[in-house]
This record gives C-alpha cells, structure tokens and sequence, in this order.
C-alpha cells in the first residue's frame, strides 16, 4: 500500500501561523514535527478595504518561506495548507494570497466559519469515546468556534467573527485595562452570543472542551494564581479571575501577575471574556482542555481520504 509517510497541515490562523507534521500507524496519529510564528495577521488587516499593511505582510511571508523549507526537506509528505478568519478578510488582497501560495510552494484554502468548525470538532474528537456528547469551543484571533456533536459527527455549528486579536483591537487596547473597558467589550460578546444561542436550542452534551492557545493561556493563569490543580476550567475560577485583570497598573504588570509571556497578555483579556460569556450563555459548570484542534482534523481527513482511494485487493487477483 503506498500511501504517504508523513501528512503536514499548516493552519494560517488571525494570531499565529502553525505548521504541524505528524504519521499515522492506522490507528492514531503521532506528532513528527509542530512549529509556530506569532503573525498577528488579523491585526494588520484593515477593514475598510480587505488589504494586509506591510510589516505584517513581511511577517507573514518570512514565515511561510520558513515552512516551506521546512516541507522541502521531508521525502513523500502530504501537505494541506488552509487560512481562516483573517483571510476571510482579505478580499481587497488578491496579490497577496497569490503571493502566499507562491513561498509556501502549496494553495491554500480559505475555510469558511462553518468549515473551520467542522475540522476543529474533527479534530478534538480524535481518541475521544464514540457515545460522547460533546460541546467543543475554539477561540482563535479572530473568530471563534462553538460546536455541539456526538462523537466524530458535529450536530450543529457556529463561528462567530470574535477573537483575541480583533476584539483586542476594537475595545482593549489599552495598557491599563478598567471596568469600563471590560464592560464594553463584554456587552459586544453577549450581544453576538445571544444571535446565535437559539440554535443550539435541543442539543444537549455531557462533556466540554476547549482548544485554541486562548482557551490555555487562562488554564495556565489560573494555575499560576492556584485556582486550578488539574488543567481544567470552570465557571467559578473564571468569575474569580475578573478582577485579577483590572488589578494590573500595566501589561507588563498583568503579565507578573499571571505569569504569563507578554505577547500572550496583549491579547489575553480578549480571549478571557469569550471564554467566561461563553461559560455564563450556556450555563457551563466546567470545561477541560483538548491538545488537538483543527490541524489534527485537516490531518484526518487526509488519511481517511486516502484510504478510501486505496485500490481493493480481491483474493481472485492476488492467485
């Protein structure tokens, strides 16, 4: 059976730029390879009229000139490359795309909301029980995902233009975060939940869980502050950590207190404030993390697809 020794998927997401690698034995996937660039693409894209500045494009490209390197160097890899929200944006940069297709040697395919969580509740279902109900939430830099699904089929979906990145932008970019901050963009949060909350009317779920490294970055400030033992997050830890983020006189000192990298910080308030609207709108007690996410689900539906292209061997054509 010749089927490829290795499948890379490389995720252009608002925030950061992903390149995973990883091989199958049939049975599961295991990570070869994963590497990361901070882009901040949805931050360079300007609204009014779809198009990418510079220094962001120069970001950009620079990484994807590194991944591309990266796949050169790996004999008999299968690679799909996609964009998400910020390159739902940039319909006013044509030339750009064309250009980012061109240095990492591969097209790229630019999901919709409903795709993009499709392949994350894909890929968060990997090894996880069939008779699972399962609420999914993934917030990215400039979208986020929520779906609701049993087993490896997701039932229904909604991506809402929300993210770290972009809501940072719009309500939070300030070095010292007040009430009055939080609570403008908190009413825009609950606002966009709230169109969308109906229908999921019906659907109900044993389990919660969450992926994206906004969804981590809390976990891990909730550990660094003691509020958490075990990883996981719940309603009552997050309604605690509220006034943690007006405490700070600074970024900087925000980031001490959580003992977290700076970079995360910057957008760190953003992604808390999806993730506690989301636990307040859909009454969620606690959630707990998933390490895989969309590009394990890009990854699965690379294998599957080539096995179902695979020719069947009869026994009469093997005498």
């Amino acid at each position: 059976m010749n089927t490829p020794a290795l499948y890379a998927a490389v995720d252009l997401g608002s925030n950061s730029f992903h390149l995973v690698i990883m091989k199958s034995d049939g049975h599961s996937l295991q990570s070869v390879d994963c590497k990361r660039q901070l882009v901040r693409l949805a931050a360079g894209v300007d609204i009014s009229t779809g198009r990418l500045n510079r220094d962001t494009k120069t970001r950009a490209l620079r990484c994807l000139a590194q991944f591309s390197n990266t796949l050169k160097n790996l004999p008999d890899v299968q690679v799909t490359a996609v964009g998400t929200s910020a390159f739902r944006q940039l319909s006013g940069d044509p030339q750009f795309i064309k250009r980012a297709e061109s240095t990492l040697g591969q097209p790229i395919r630019i999901l919709s909301g409903e795709d993009e969580a499709h392949y994350i509740y894909r890929g968060v279902s990997q090894g996880q029980p069939d008779q699972d109900r399962r609420f999914v939430l993934d917030i990215g830099g400039g979208s986020t995902e929520l779906i609701v699904g049993q087993g490896r089929k997701p039932e229904v979906v909604a991506s809402l233009e929300l993210g770290c990145v972009t809501l940072t932008s719009r309500f939070l970019d300030h070095d010292r975060l007040d009430l009055k901050h939080l609570a403008e963009c908190e009413a825009y949060v609950d606002e966009q939940i709230t169109a969308i909350k109906p229908r999921f009317d019906g659907h109900d779920w044993t389990d919660v869980m969450g992926s994206s490294g906004s969804i981590k970055a809390v976990s891990w400030a909730l550990s660094n502050l003691g509020l958490t033992k075990d990883g996981s997050i719940s309603r009552a830890q997050l309604d605690r950590l509220h006034p943690v983020l007006t405490q700070a006189d600074s970024q900087q000192q925000l980031s001490q207190l959580l003992e977290l990298n700076p970079r995360r910080v910057a957008v760190f308030a953003a992604g808390y404030i999806i993730l506690h609207r989301v636990f307040h709108a859909f009454d969620i007690d606690t959630m707990r993390l998933s390490f895989k996410a969309i590009r394990e689900g890009l990854i699965d539906e690379m294998i599957r697809d080539e096995l179902m292209t695979q020719p069947i061997i009869s026994s009469e054509s093997q005498t």
